[in-house]
């Protein structure tokens, strides 16, 4: 009877313990946490984010395998991290200013072998250059949004075998923020001219987000904030692909960017809700507050236009940023003076500081960014 005692206290004291730590108790992998316990010490809004998608939100993924797209040279992270990181930036991107925002470490890569982290409070799977779609870039060697579902199926394998019951589990994710931003590398292979009808393609692409989420609401994920596209044909990269000199965006490609935001809002906003009991999800829409940018940066401070920052030739994006003189046949890479002065940072990606104006308007702005409601409003519920 004593001993049967001390064993009940010995796992509640590791389980408190466990809580203000997040750390596994070694050796009781298989322990079935008290659930009830979990409820009334845990914080009930957002305990862990996993994050999924592109560079957007990539946090050094592909660092990790043979991609082809990579960012782990210099000058990339360095106005923050002081170093490459992998993010495609020169700092931090909105996985980093959301997680700052609800008081969390940002997730780092799921391939990440040497963890100074604990995957109870989030992973981030994110893989520059990856599509909704498998055959996206898979070329270049990327992590697709179906194969980082399947990845996330590993983590909650780990999670409850951690927490010691699915319950336990399900409890966790539906008290996380699953973050997800892809689709624009579809939206610019899809400028190639053997590109199927774009109804069917836009038709392929939302069949496969919504098998997925199935997925992550599955395993018991309740809060959902989906990134839809910006200005895609005021990319640096895709102006030089199209032939444009005239210094504007390439129309066409915004377009498309368009119609696919307003079939992800009408997916996300109508259809979730009917076909996922109790989900709480929140579409940002950074579109026209960066087209705003484009068109009327100068008032901002923003007057590098639609060039680079950091790179070499037309719009300074014909040679990737850091991309060493001995791989490539065009003169080395420059970099601007003034990076704050700049809405893209190299040939595809944003600025660290355009990255944490939008990230504020999705954090507490009005329907027009963000919409049934803001982060910081679903991070409450």
């Amino acid at each position: 009877m004593k001993a049967t005692k001390r064993m009940a206290v010995d796992l509640t004291v590791r389980a408190l313990v466990f809580l203000i730590v997040a750390i596994p108790v070694v050796g009781r992998e298989n322990t079935n946490f008290d659930e009830t316990l979990l409820q009334e010490r845990w914080n009930k809004n957002v305990q862990a984010m996993f994050v999924f998608g592109d560079s957007v939100l990539d946090a050094g993924t592909n660092n990790y395998f043979a991609s082809l797209l990579k960012a782990n040279m210099k000058p990339y992270g360095e106005a923050y991290f002081g170093k490459p990181t992998g993010r495609f930036t020169n700092g931090r991107t909105y996985a980093d200013f959301f997680a700052e925002r609800l008081g969390l470490n940002s997730p780092e890569p799921y391939l990440k072998r040497e963890r100074t982290w604990h995957i109870l409070k989030g992973v981030n799977y994110a893989s520059g250059g990856s599509g909704v779609l498998e055959t996206t870039n898979e070329e270049k060697k990327v992590i697709s949004f179906p194969h980082q579902i399947l990845q996330f199926n590993q983590t909650r394998i780990s999670i409850t075998q951690t927490l010691g019951s699915d319950k336990a589990a399900q409890l966790l994710f539906s008290q996380s923020l699953f973050l997800i931003s892809i689709g624009g590398n579809d939206l610019i292979r899809y400028l190639s001219p053997t590109s199927p009808p774009f109804d069917i393609f836009l038709k392929n692409l939302t069949t496969e987000i919504e098998k997925s989420v199935g997925q992550l609401y599955e395993a018991g994920g309740r809060k959902f904030m989906f990134l839809s596209l910006g200005p895609v044909g005021c990319i640096p990269a895709v102006l030089v692909n199209v032939g444009s000199t005239d210094g504007t965006c390439y129309e066409p490609a915004n377009a498309l960017a368009k119609a696919y935001n307003t079939l992800l809002e009408q997916m996300v906003l109508q259809r979730f809700p009917k076909i996922f009991p109790d989900i709480k999800a929140i579409v940002g829409k950074p579109y026209e507050t960066l087209a705003g940018l484009v068109a009327n940066g100068k008032e901002s401070g923003f007057t590098g236009g639609l060039n680079a920052c950091c790179g070499y030739g037309l719009y300074n994006a014909q040679v990737q940023c850091g991309l060493p003189p001995s791989l490539i046949t065009n003169p080395p890479y420059n970099v601007c003076e003034d990076v704050h002065t700049y809405l893209f940072w190299d040939h595809f990606h944003p600025t660290e500081r355009v990255y944490a104006i939008v990230a504020k308007m999705f954090w507490n702005g009005g329907l027009d960014i963000v919409a049934p409601m803001n982060l910081k409003t679903l991070a409450k519920l």
